[in-house]
């Protein structure tokens, strides 16, 4: 058996064998089945008025409607009560000082924080096993599971999970107290949260443009069906930076000056990779109904007209341009991710406000609406490009599905009973497993 083994051994032992990972558990349990029951009982409801009308039918999508709720429950886990489990496996051992054991054993700095990323990793790859009776349950209640979008989903929760994860080990690498860490943790991690905010209130243009950065912000792709190479190569950016300033803290046999030359260039290195990482926008729709996509022939000509340029002439915070963009402007750079797109400023944001200017060849048309209707005969009419038919497309159907709620008690049966009742009875049987090893030693 190799050493690195026995040490993964070991740390996969000290994360999940402890009070506070046993707790942190029957949380995720409780509030993923509080979470689904509320999904699936909401979504049943509103399925009765949808079973007998296809047009309305083709609204209800399993993922947004049941899965992405499910999970919005760990989302809160994760960022609040997931550092309490992750920081005692560094900050216990500066403590204790079996840091500087390890390394004489010997294990590099390396090996350990490997060795500690990989037992974190699997005790996050536990709590996403949590939430695998609610995909049983809903395909034995008839309901339907889109796998591609549900991969993208769980992986971008994997992926936050891990940016928590990185966060945890950069702040018990930076304080000696185990209860300074964790709320420098929170306060980091909820700091994504006041930007978002603070662009909602239009608190400042500096927390408008901040926004984009946010973790929030680039979890929503995985949210929303939407497999994005910024995002993914965000979140594999954001943790590999936070666990090298964690490594670097952790050399206590650096000079303070080797450090902060490391440190510096380490912020460096990361900011020109994200810039970089940001200038290409590659996203793929993951979606069964391809709802955020034009329809084909749309999809079509767009593909066939030159170069557009869109000047807006409207800030950010606008609820107007939230609009526009969710509804259009989103569908048009999956579509076409060449699109130079302006954000007026100074006078001409005031004189012209609301306008929206479409450039193409040196031509270029004028409105004020945000709505498709308005918008695509002015792009095709500036392109000289025409819209085909769609070839009798088959549309998307929709999976309404209306569930009886005696049913639903087996939901409240899993996830309050059954799945706690386990956690605690493996957690007792392998604390009574070494007592009696150290008694017997």
């Amino acid at each position: 058996m190799s050493r690195l083994f026995i040490l993964l051994v070991k740390e996969t032992r000290d994360i999940f064998f402890t009070k506070t990972a046993l707790l942190f558990l029957m949380l995720v349990s409780f509030i993923s089945g509080y979470s689904f029951l509320t999904a699936v009982e909401l979504y049943s409801e509103q399925s009765l008025s949808a079973v007998n009308n296809l047009l309305y039918a083709r609204g209800f999508e399993p993922v947004p409607g049941v899965f992405v709720p499910t999970y919005g429950g760990l989302f809160v886990l994760f960022s609040l009560f997931l550092p309490f489990v992750i920081i005692p496996l560094l900050s216990l051992e500066k403590q204790n000082g079996t840091l500087a054991v390890l390394i004489q054993l010997p294990y590099s700095f390396k090996d350990i924080l490997i060795a500690k990323i990989s037992a974190a990793f699997f005790f996050l790859l536990m709590t996403i096993l949590l939430t695998l009776p609610c995909f049983i349950l809903w395909q034995l209640y008839g309901g339907h599971i889109p796998f591609n979008e549900l991969f993208v989903l769980i992986s971008g929760y994997l992926l936050y999970g891990l940016f928590v994860v990185s966060v945890s080990f950069f702040a018990a690498a930076l304080f000696e107290s185990t209860a300074n860490a964790s709320i420098f943790s929170i306060l980091l991690i909820v700091l994504s949260w006041v930007i978002d905010f603070g662009k909602n209130m239009d608190v400042s243009t500096f927390l408008t443009s901040l926004s984009e950065w946010t973790v929030t912000r680039n979890l929503k792709y995985f949210e929303q069906g939407i497999l994005s190479f910024t995002a993914c190569m965000y979140f594999v950016l954001l943790c590999s930076f936070f666990f090298i300033l964690a490594y670097i803290l952790l050399r206590f046999d650096l000079r303070i000056k080797s450090k902060l030359k490391r440190l510096f260039a380490t912020v460096v290195l990361f900011l020109l990779a994200l810039f970089i990482s940001f200038q290409s926008s590659l996203n793929t729709d993951m979606t069964e109904s391809h709802r955020h996509l034009f329809s084909p022939a749309v999809t079509k000509a767009l593909q066939e007209i030159p170069d557009l340029e869109i000047d807006v002439y409207m800030k950010k915070s606008d609820s107007r341009f939230r609009d526009y963009q969710n509804k259009f402007l989103n569908k048009l750079l999956l579509v076409r991710n060449d699109i130079k797109i302006r954000m007026m400023t100074g006078r001409e944001l005031n004189k012209n406000y609301g306008l929206f200017i479409y450039r193409i060849n040196g031509k270029q048309g004028k409105t004020y609406s945000n709505s498709e209707k308005e918008i695509f005969p002015i792009i095709f009419k500036l392109a000289g490009v025409s819209v085909g038919q769609d070839n009798g497309q088959q549309a998307f159907p929709g999976y309404p599905l209306v569930i009886k709620k005696e049913q639903l008690s087996i939901i409240q049966s899993v996830f309050y009973l059954i799945i706690p009742l386990t956690l605690i009875s493996i957690f007792i049987f392998k604390n009574f497993k070494l007592i009696r090893r150290d008694n017997n030693d």
